[in-house]
């Protein structure tokens, strides 16, 4: 324990200045030395802060691949060391070229899914990435702002391609889930780096480690809502003949309340306003209870069974977007009571 945590004094050195002096093994391990600058912070739950400006970061990961491993299994390995923050990654062999497929695997998932990054090295036997986007170029809130518009939109697309059955706008927003992955990973990865460096959770305007676990859920419920989106348009392939006029009238409406509870419930997480955020909740029952009377007024033709479908992608924007505002109620649970 006297490795982690020791009892210090604080001692007046002068008028008006505190010292505590810290163990010699830490300066040591830390690499630090007399006049080394330090920063301290101030922290919301009464606790202090003392970090040097230069942290140690992860710079560089080498994973080595085989001709056994498969697309899939490449793609997870190198995801995982983006979202586990290293600047730059290194995919090699052990004395043999990396085969073809393989290398095709790695640009896409580049291009398509890692934001940031690029090729910058590549050889018959490795392939080097460097991400060169950091938290400072693309703010936290501008990043989760650009995913909900994303996510947003493929759902106003995909009920607009169901009501006109157009199949090709239907393949598009299929195509717009991509981008919404790409923030996605952007922001965890970001989380991930602002839990190790107190610097980097300043800088995405957050104020304790303990609000990276309610973004990255926060995270992960807009990016499953840009997943039923995209359920939505591949359905359209299957509808066969025109969906009844009123019924396509109704799943509009569901769709437009469901899209209000989402706008509302990322605004009142933007503005911190536990209010907004109460009302967002109380919302959703009313979304859910209209899903379940149109559910159970359908009657039985070619084109029940995916509207059926739809409506449940439609309930569950809903639903994400409770999980959303009730993640706000927590984080601001302090605006409207009193501590003794």
């Amino acid at each position: 324990m006297s490795q982690i945590k020791q009892i210090r004094r604080l001692q007046m050195t002068g008028g008006s200045t505190y010292t505590v002096s810290l163990p010699k093994t830490w300066i040591l391990e830390l690499k630090l030395k007399k006049n080394s600058e330090m920063t301290l912070i101030k922290n919301l739950n009464n606790s202090i802060t003392l970090f040097t400006e230069i942290q140690d970061q992860k710079h560089h990961a080498i994973a080595s691949i085989s001709k056994k491993d498969s697309k899939e299994s490449i793609r997870r390995k190198i995801i995982a060391m983006y979202l586990s923050g290293y600047k730059t990654i290194e995919i090699k062999t052990k004395g043999i070229e990396i085969q073809s497929s393989h290398r095709s695997t790695i640009r896409d998932l580049v291009r398509s899914t890692l934001m940031g990054t690029e090729i910058i090295e590549t050889s018959s036997e490795k392939i080097v990435l460097q991400v060169l986007t950091q938290l400072a170029q693309l703010s936290f809130n501008v990043a989760l702002k650009r995913m909900y518009d994303s996510a947003k939109n493929m759902h106003q697309d995909a009920i607009e391609a169901l009501k006109n059955q157009d199949k090709e706008n239907a393949v598009e927003v299929e195509k717009l889930d991509d981008e919404v992955d790409r923030f996605s990973l952007y922001l965890m990865r970001n989380l991930n780096l602002a839990l190790q460096d107190t610097q980097i959770l300043l800088d995405s305007g957050l104020k304790k480690p303990s609000d990276c676990l309610g973004y990255r859920t926060i995270v992960k419920c807009v990016e499953r809502i840009a997943d039923h989106a995209g359920l939505i348009a591949k359905k359209v392939k299957y509808v066969k003949n025109p969906i009844n006029k009123k019924i396509l009238k109704e799943i509009e409406t569901i769709s437009e309340e469901s899209l209000v509870v989402f706008d509302n419930a990322i605004t009142a997480l933007t503005k911190k306003d536990y209010n907004m955020a109460e009302k967002v909740a109380s919302s959703v029952p009313e979304v859910i209870e209209k899903e379940k009377n149109l559910m159970d007024s359908l009657k039985s033709d070619e084109n029940t069974a995916i509207i059926k479908l739809v409506l449940e992608d439609i309930r569950r924007t809903a639903e994400y977007s409770r999980d959303i505002s009730e993640i706000t109620l927590d984080e601001t649970i302090q605006t409207v009571i009193e501590e003794i």
